[in-house]
Protein backbone atom coordinates (compact mmCIF):
# COMPACT_ATOMS: atom_id res chain seq x y z
CA UNK A 1 0.00 0.00 0.00
CA UNK A 2 2.76 2.43 0.96
CA UNK A 3 4.91 1.72 -2.08
CA UNK A 4 1.87 1.89 -4.33
CA UNK A 5 1.23 5.43 -3.07
CA UNK A 6 4.90 6.34 -3.60
CA UNK A 7 4.74 4.99 -7.14
CA UNK A 8 1.52 6.91 -7.96
CA UNK A 9 2.91 10.22 -6.72
CA UNK A 10 6.15 9.72 -8.66
CA UNK A 11 4.28 8.58 -11.77
CA UNK A 12 2.01 11.65 -11.58
CA UNK A 13 5.03 13.96 -11.49
CA UNK A 14 6.90 12.23 -14.31
CA UNK A 15 3.88 11.91 -16.63
CA UNK A 16 2.74 15.46 -15.85
CA UNK A 17 6.16 16.85 -16.68
CA UNK A 18 6.36 14.77 -19.84
CA UNK A 19 3.08 16.28 -21.03
CA UNK A 20 4.06 19.86 -20.16
CA UNK A 21 7.66 19.45 -21.38
CA UNK A 22 8.65 21.78 -18.56
CA UNK A 23 11.22 20.46 -16.10
CA UNK A 24 12.95 17.79 -18.18
CA UNK A 25 13.48 19.95 -21.25
CA UNK A 26 14.66 22.90 -19.14
CA UNK A 27 17.14 20.73 -17.24
CA UNK A 28 18.48 19.16 -20.42
CA UNK A 29 18.94 22.41 -22.33
CA UNK A 30 20.50 24.10 -19.31
CA UNK A 31 22.98 21.26 -18.81
CA UNK A 32 23.97 21.36 -22.50
CA UNK A 33 24.48 25.13 -22.28
CA UNK A 34 26.71 24.73 -19.20
CA UNK A 35 28.84 22.09 -20.94
CA UNK A 36 29.24 24.22 -24.06
CA UNK A 37 30.36 27.17 -21.93
CA UNK A 38 32.90 24.97 -20.14
CA UNK A 39 34.19 23.57 -23.42
CA UNK A 40 34.64 27.02 -24.95
CA UNK A 41 36.21 28.44 -21.79
CA UNK A 42 38.75 25.64 -21.17
CA UNK A 43 39.17 24.12 -24.66
CA UNK A 44 41.16 21.23 -23.16
CA UNK A 45 43.04 18.52 -25.00
CA UNK A 46 42.07 14.88 -24.39
CA UNK A 47 44.37 14.41 -21.40
CA UNK A 48 43.26 17.61 -19.68
CA UNK A 49 39.61 16.83 -20.41
CA UNK A 50 39.93 13.44 -18.71
CA UNK A 51 41.17 15.15 -15.54
CA UNK A 52 38.47 17.83 -15.74
CA UNK A 53 35.62 15.43 -16.52
CA UNK A 54 34.64 14.45 -12.92
CA UNK A 55 34.39 18.05 -11.75
CA UNK A 56 32.63 19.24 -14.89
CA UNK A 57 30.03 16.48 -14.68
CA UNK A 58 29.22 17.07 -11.04
CA UNK A 59 29.06 20.87 -11.38
CA UNK A 60 26.70 20.49 -14.33
CA UNK A 61 24.53 17.95 -12.49
CA UNK A 62 24.42 20.11 -9.36
CA UNK A 63 23.17 23.24 -11.11
CA UNK A 64 20.86 21.25 -13.37
CA UNK A 65 19.30 19.50 -10.37
CA UNK A 66 18.70 22.89 -8.73
CA UNK A 67 16.47 23.76 -11.66
CA UNK A 68 14.46 20.56 -11.22
CA UNK A 69 14.26 20.86 -7.44
CA UNK A 70 12.91 24.38 -7.71
CA UNK A 71 9.87 22.97 -9.52
CA UNK A 72 9.29 19.79 -7.54
CA UNK A 73 6.16 21.16 -5.81
CA UNK A 74 5.10 23.44 -8.66
CA UNK A 75 2.13 21.35 -9.84
CA UNK A 76 0.61 21.20 -6.35
CA UNK A 77 1.10 24.95 -5.85
CA UNK A 78 -0.58 25.81 -9.16
CA UNK A 79 -3.58 23.61 -8.36
CA UNK A 80 -3.67 24.37 -4.62
CA UNK A 81 -3.41 20.63 -4.00
CA UNK A 82 -0.46 20.41 -1.63
CA UNK A 83 -2.59 20.60 1.53
CA UNK A 84 -4.93 17.97 0.13
CA UNK A 85 -1.98 15.70 -0.58
CA UNK A 86 -0.85 16.03 3.03
CA UNK A 87 -4.35 15.24 4.30
CA UNK A 88 -4.45 11.90 2.45
CA UNK A 89 -4.65 8.77 4.60
CA UNK A 90 -0.96 7.89 4.38
CA UNK A 91 2.19 8.84 6.28
CA UNK A 92 3.63 12.18 5.20
CA UNK A 93 6.95 10.49 4.60
CA UNK A 94 5.25 8.69 1.71
CA UNK A 95 4.60 12.07 0.06
CA UNK A 96 8.27 12.88 0.38
CA UNK A 97 9.34 9.53 -1.10
CA UNK A 98 6.98 9.95 -4.05
CA UNK A 99 8.21 13.47 -4.82
CA UNK A 100 11.82 12.35 -4.37
CA UNK A 101 11.41 9.35 -6.69
CA UNK A 102 9.82 11.49 -9.40
CA UNK A 103 12.61 14.06 -9.22
CA UNK A 104 15.23 11.29 -9.13
CA UNK A 105 13.88 9.70 -12.31
CA UNK A 106 13.95 13.00 -14.19
CA UNK A 107 17.49 13.80 -13.00
CA UNK A 108 18.82 10.35 -13.87
CA UNK A 109 17.26 10.57 -17.34
CA UNK A 110 19.08 13.87 -17.89
CA UNK A 111 22.34 12.26 -16.72
CA UNK A 112 21.93 9.33 -19.12
CA UNK A 113 21.46 11.74 -22.02
CA UNK A 114 24.17 14.09 -20.81
CA UNK A 115 27.06 11.66 -20.33
CA UNK A 116 27.54 10.55 -23.98
CA UNK A 117 27.20 14.16 -25.10
CA UNK A 118 29.92 15.19 -22.64
CA UNK A 119 32.30 12.51 -23.86
CA UNK A 120 31.78 13.60 -27.47
CA UNK A 121 32.03 17.31 -26.70
CA UNK A 122 35.28 16.97 -24.73
CA UNK A 123 36.67 14.14 -26.88
CA UNK A 124 37.22 11.81 -23.89
CA UNK A 125 37.61 8.12 -24.69
CA UNK A 126 36.13 6.35 -21.64
CA UNK A 127 33.17 4.71 -23.38
CA UNK A 128 33.92 1.34 -21.80
CA UNK A 129 33.51 2.83 -18.33
CA UNK A 130 30.09 4.39 -18.94
CA UNK A 131 28.22 1.83 -16.75
CA UNK A 132 30.59 2.47 -13.81
CA UNK A 133 30.40 6.25 -14.29
CA UNK A 134 26.60 6.14 -14.39
CA UNK A 135 26.65 4.00 -11.22
CA UNK A 136 28.68 6.63 -9.36
CA UNK A 137 26.44 9.41 -10.69
CA UNK A 138 23.38 7.50 -9.50
CA UNK A 139 24.83 7.04 -6.01
CA UNK A 140 25.54 10.74 -5.73
CA UNK A 141 22.18 11.70 -7.20
CA UNK A 142 20.29 9.61 -4.62
CA UNK A 143 21.57 11.74 -1.76
CA UNK A 144 21.55 15.00 -3.71
CA UNK A 145 17.89 14.74 -4.69
CA UNK A 146 16.89 13.37 -1.28
CA UNK A 147 18.25 16.38 0.56
CA UNK A 148 17.18 18.69 -2.26
CA UNK A 149 13.50 17.69 -2.13
CA UNK A 150 13.50 18.22 1.64
CA UNK A 151 14.98 21.70 1.25
CA UNK A 152 12.57 22.45 -1.61
CA UNK A 153 9.67 21.71 0.75
CA UNK A 154 11.28 23.93 3.38
CA UNK A 155 11.68 26.89 1.01
CA UNK A 156 8.55 26.59 -1.13
CA UNK A 157 6.75 29.40 0.72
CA UNK A 158 9.74 31.76 0.63
CA UNK A 159 9.71 34.78 -1.64
CA UNK A 160 13.12 34.06 -3.17
CA UNK A 161 12.89 30.29 -2.89
CA UNK A 162 15.27 29.46 -5.76
CA UNK A 163 18.03 31.56 -4.23
CA UNK A 164 17.38 30.26 -0.74
CA UNK A 165 17.31 26.67 -1.99
CA UNK A 166 20.71 27.10 -3.63
CA UNK A 167 22.19 28.76 -0.54
CA UNK A 168 21.06 25.84 1.64
CA UNK A 169 21.78 22.99 -0.74
CA UNK A 170 25.31 23.90 -1.86
CA UNK A 171 27.05 23.77 1.56
CA UNK A 172 25.03 20.79 2.84
CA UNK A 173 25.85 18.64 -0.17
CA UNK A 174 29.51 19.71 -0.42
CA UNK A 175 30.83 16.51 1.27
CA UNK A 176 28.72 14.33 -1.02
CA UNK A 177 29.91 16.21 -4.11
CA UNK A 178 33.54 15.92 -3.04
CA UNK A 179 33.09 12.17 -2.64
CA UNK A 180 31.38 11.98 -6.03
CA UNK A 181 34.16 13.87 -7.81
CA UNK A 182 36.86 11.77 -6.15
CA UNK A 183 35.02 8.53 -6.99
CA UNK A 184 34.81 9.48 -10.67
CA UNK A 185 38.44 10.60 -10.72
CA UNK A 186 39.45 7.25 -9.21
CA UNK A 187 37.51 5.38 -11.88
CA UNK A 188 39.35 7.24 -14.63
CA UNK A 189 42.78 6.76 -13.05
CA UNK A 190 43.99 3.12 -12.97
CA UNK A 191 46.39 3.96 -10.13
CA UNK A 192 43.58 5.02 -7.77
CA UNK A 193 41.04 3.00 -5.80
CA UNK A 194 37.44 4.22 -6.00
CA UNK A 195 36.12 1.88 -3.27
CA UNK A 196 36.56 4.24 -0.25
CA UNK A 197 34.80 7.08 -2.05
CA UNK A 198 31.96 4.84 -3.22
CA UNK A 199 31.47 3.68 0.37
CA UNK A 200 31.38 7.30 1.48
CA UNK A 201 28.69 8.04 -1.11
CA UNK A 202 26.65 5.11 0.23
CA UNK A 203 26.96 6.45 3.78
CA UNK A 204 25.72 9.88 2.72
CA UNK A 205 22.80 8.31 0.82
CA UNK A 206 21.77 6.22 3.81
CA UNK A 207 21.94 9.17 6.20
CA UNK A 208 20.08 11.59 3.93
CA UNK A 209 17.37 9.15 2.86
CA UNK A 210 16.85 7.84 6.40
CA UNK A 211 16.43 11.28 7.97
CA UNK A 212 14.71 13.17 5.15
CA UNK A 213 11.24 11.47 5.29
CA UNK A 214 11.07 11.98 9.06
CA UNK A 215 12.23 15.60 8.73
CA UNK A 216 9.68 16.21 5.96
CA UNK A 217 6.82 14.99 8.16
CA UNK A 218 7.97 17.25 10.99
CA UNK A 219 8.45 20.18 8.60
CA UNK A 220 5.01 20.12 7.00
CA UNK A 221 3.40 19.57 10.41
CA UNK A 222 4.92 22.86 11.56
Amino acid sequence: MVWRAVYRIAWKDVVGDWRRRATLSSMLFFSIAVLVVFQVAFDPDRREATHLLPGLLWVTILFTSLMGLGRVFQAEEEDGAFEGLLLASMPRGVVFLGKWLGNLLLTVLVEILLLPLTLVLFNVDVWGQIPAILGVLLLGTLGLTGLGVLLAAMTQAARSRETLLALLLLPLTAPLLIAGVQALASLLDPNMDATPWVRLLLIFDIVYLALAPWAFGWLVAE
